[in-house]
């Protein structure tokens, strides 16, 4: 068998047997190195470098067209290759460079005032004594004291009762059961938000009603497939693929839980609740249902439904008598974190007209108020989160996240005030702005060759014109064609939603911008590549994580659990991949506006 050896940044060498004709990038992520792959091994995306040498020369057998579509030149000379496209023949070194982990990750959210009912119960508890004259069990004597006969007592709170009994303790009752009896008065929920691109749990105190931490993560199932369709391939085609998708997340999960337990210095035995919101995708792979039928018509999920289950169930390291709750769904792409979110803004219950907009990887929007509410899903794609982009990355440190181009200069800042590594949504939406109002692209986004302002800015790259932010950070021609696209599924995903309501754009008084990239954009720049209508500029509100702060309401209150519950028997879904009114606004909406001429005006006038 051919033998591996993987140098990471530390420079510390791993061997590794695999076998013969195995596909490099498998080997790699089934050994639990990341390498991300948001393409899903289809060699598309060009993320998954590696550099490859056999013994001091480069790598270079059976190089691929893809490879080469991808890689510099320079690159390639170095032994840079795609994993995914190389086949583990002979004995290999394999050097792994690694973006850095720290990513922006949105945590923040916005709530109203709410009146929290007692969830979780936690009560102090003297037992009187027995005696021949009284009999009756301890297991009735609590109850008595708590006052609720109809109580259920779980098996492994009677074991702690029998250890308790004889002492003043707590006991934690939730729904209608007798969770857990213990020394303290701690008691514990969480409330979690589990994007494609990343997850954020929400330590709350269910006795005082607060948040008192949060821990935030990249989605490990990122590097299987940036989006939902990626990662339900992945779960098709490869051996155990949907196990491996659930075990990443549940183990992160995990790893979050002893994080925050630790630092808050609780047990995780003090944790009895924990609701999951999501969308319908990640909702399936956490609890290891097979999503195959949401990617192919007519797009049904296997449920949407709110599920409660045991912790045990999912094998989530919680109190193992507590609860998980997983929100209700919409449809096979509007999932529970947009339920989450309208419950959060209120929009349902408002009488003014709001637009709600969660532009993370997957373009999902809500238009409504407390008399109708309209939602649709738009196949925008990943390119917002700087996938299918060629110098494309998360948010991560050194992610160009701001571009300002004006007076023949490019003026930009990172992540982190890092050195640049690439560009992230935010930065690759300013970029397209700058460039039309320069008029270093038109309005079909091709580059003017006669802009001379900017003539030392453009390179050509891989045959194809380039307009460079930085000496190593670019964006070609088909990077913007990918913006144009995914910009023109969202405007036209929003017109289509205001011509089913029959109203008008001037009817909207609120758009409420939420997920990662909603709330890291320019509004500016948005509005100004027509991702949202001009007319809308001034009413535009960042929310932060509306899913979250939605699970948190239903961690704190059954009320509004039930309310999510009618939220979705009110929604009137738009399929749209159905929609010969939304293709024709997809084929509008691709033109940009001419900003150039705007900017000229202004300059006359």
């Amino acid at each position: 068998m051919p033998v591996l050896r993987i140098y990471t940044e530390n420079k510390s060498a791993i061997e590794i047997e695999a076998e013969k004709r195995s596909n490099l990038l498998d080997v790699l992520q089934r050994s639990s190195f990341d390498i991300e792959a948001s393409c899903g091994s289809r060699g598309v995306c060009g993320k998954c470098k590696v550099r490859v040498k056999k013994g001091q020369k480069p790598y270079l057998e059976n190089l691929t067209p893809e490879e080469r579509r991808h890689l510099r030149e320079d690159e390639i000379s170095r032994g840079v290759r795609l994993a995914c496209k190389v086949e583990v023949c002979e004995d290999l070194d394999v050097f792994l460079e690694k973006f850095s982990e720290k990513t922006n990750v949105l945590s923040h959210f916005t709530l109203n005032d709410f009146e929290y009912e007692e969830n979780i119960i936690v009560k102090k508890v003297v037992l009187q004594k027995p005696s021949l004259d009284d009999q009756k069990s301890f297991e009735l004597r609590l109850k008595e004291v708590i006052g609720n006969s109809n109580l259920k007592v779980l098996p492994r709170t009677l074991q702690k009762l029998a250890r308790l009994k004889d002492q003043d303790f707590y006991a934690v009752i939730y729904s209608d059961e007798i969770v857990d009896v213990k020394n303290s008065s701690l008691a514990f929920g969480l409330a979690v938000d589990i994007g494609t691109t990343t997850v954020v749990c929400y330590l709350v105190d269910m006795i005082k009603k607060r948040v008192v931490d949060f821990y935030s993560f990249v989605n490990p199932q990122k590097k299987f497939g940036a989006d939902v369709i990626s990662r339900i391939d992945f779960a098709r085609e490869k051996e155990e693929g949907l196990f491996i998708l659930q075990k990443e997340i549940l183990n992160s999960l995990n790893r979050a839980l002893k994080i925050l337990t630790q630092k808050n210095f609780i047990s995780q035995d003090d944790i009895y609740v924990a609701v999951f919101v999501g969308n319908t995708t990640m909702l399936h792979l956490l609890l290891g249902v097979d999503p195959q039928t949401i990617a192919v018509s007519p797009f049904v999920p296997i449920f949407t439904e709110n599920i409660i289950a045991k912790p045990n169930d999912l094998g989530l390291e919680i109190n193992s008598e507590g609860a998980v709750k997983i929100l209700n769904s919409i449809s096979a792409y509007v999932g529970a974190d947009i339920v989450a979110g309208i419950l959060s803004i209120r929009m349902h219950k408002s009488p003014k007209v709001s637009l709600l907009l969660d532009l993370g990887t997957n373009g999902e929007m809500v238009l409504g108020n407390n008399q109708f509410l309209i939602a649709c899903s738009t196949a925008a794609g990943p390119a917002f989160e700087g996938v299918n982009i060629s110098c494309g990355i998360s948010a991560v440190e050194g992610a160009v996240d701001s571009v300002k181009i004006e007076e023949g200069r490019v003026h930009f800042t990172t992540v982190g005030q890092k050195p640049p590594l690439g560009i992230c949504g935010s930065g690759i939406v300013d970029a397209v702005f700058y460039m039309l109002k320069e008029g270093i692209i038109d309005e079909t986004g091709r580059f003017c060759v006669q802009n001379d302002t900017y003539k030392s800015y453009m390179k050509e790259v891989n045959n194809q014109q380039a307009f460079f932010i930085t000496d190593s950070v670019y964006i070609t021609q088909k990077d913007i064609r990918e913006i144009q696209l995914a910009k023109a599924a969202i405007s036209a995903g929003i017109k289509t939603m205001i011509k089913h309501a029959k109203i008008k754009e001037d009817d909207i008084e609120n758009v409420y911008l939420a997920g990662g990239f909603g709330n890291y954009i320019n509004p500016k720049s948005a509005v100004g590549i027509g991702i949202i209508p001009r007319k809308l500029k001034d009413k535009i509100v960042s929310v932060g994580n509306s899913a979250g702060a939605g699970a948190l309401l239903v961690l704190l209150g059954k009320k509004m659990e039930f309310e999510a519950q009618e939220i979705v028997k009110k929604v009137d879904y738009i399929e749209l991949s159905n929609s010969q009114e939304f293709n024709q606004f997809f084929v509008e909406s691709m033109i940009f506006e001419n900003l150039s001429q705007e900017g000229e005006q202004k300059q006359d006038g």
